[in-house]
């Protein structure tokens, strides 16, 4: 089964705390992405190994205790597998995916490993309470990777359920050696193998937390995550 933390919608918000710790993330799967509190680097988890990337886009091995607002998680068990065989541009790749999915109404979780021409990722500095996900990543630092090896992880969201999680491709990249990433704006693939998992059902936490309790949650989840995913 699919496992969201918390709805997208109190990220977008500003409500970047809460009192889920990696223990008790590591239950819920072994590969996923999201971020910590405070926006304090990018996650990533692969294999059962969580890692935080900070705001340079060097990965460290995280701390059980540390805590997220945000985190999307399975136990990856692929059903479906694919190849790329490039070199491709970033368009060329974007379009690429959007065939290889059975149905754009599913849940799904997406591994792709392979070798890159280049991959453009980003990190958010850390950020306190209240300032909405939109403006924080004005903030975004920047990384530029040629010629690497290395992992794509992350999911596909129907577009139906924007408040809940990122609509579309949403994805993390670290590179072969476990040692530097980020979220992935953009890259031009030589070569991937491709592994899909599809989810027909999923588990969402809602926070306990009184911000999130007492929002009203006006604004527009869809308009916000185009600017805050760019």
């Amino acid at each position: 089964m699919l496992y969201i933390s918390s709805p997208i919608n109190a990220l977008l918000e500003g409500f970047y705390r809460d009192d889920i710790t990696f223990e008790m993330l590591k239950e819920k799967g072994d590969f996923g992405i999201g971020t910590f509190n405070n926006l304090d680097g990018e996650m990533i988890a692969l294999n059962g190994s969580f890692f935080q990337l900070d705001l340079d886009g060097t990965a460290f091995p995280v701390d059980g205790k540390m805590k997220t607002p945000f985190a999307v998680l399975c136990h990856f068990k692929p059903m479906l597998t694919e190849e790329i065989i490039g070199p491709l541009s970033g368009a060329t790749f974007m379009e690429r995916l959007r065939h290889i999915l059975p149905s754009d109404n599913m849940f799904y979780a997406i591994h792709m490993a392979g070798s890159f021409a280049s991959v453009e990722t980003r990190s958010v500095p850390r950020t306190e309470n209240y300032r909405p996900l939109a403006e924080a990543t004005h903030d975004q630092k920047i990384r530029h990777f040629e010629n690497i090896e290395g992992h794509l992880v992350g999911f596909y969201t129907p577009s139906f359920v924007p408040s809940v999680s990122v609509p579309g491709y949403h994805f993390h990249f670290i590179d072969k050696t476990l040692s530097a990433g980020g979220h992935l704006l953009r890259c031009e693939p030589n070569h991937l193998d491709i592994q899909l998992q599809i989810f027909f059902s999923m588990e969402l936490t809602l926070p306990k937390t009184l911000d999130y309790l007492t929002a009203s949650f006006e604004r527009n989840a869809r308009e916000d995550l185009k600017k805050a995913e760019r």
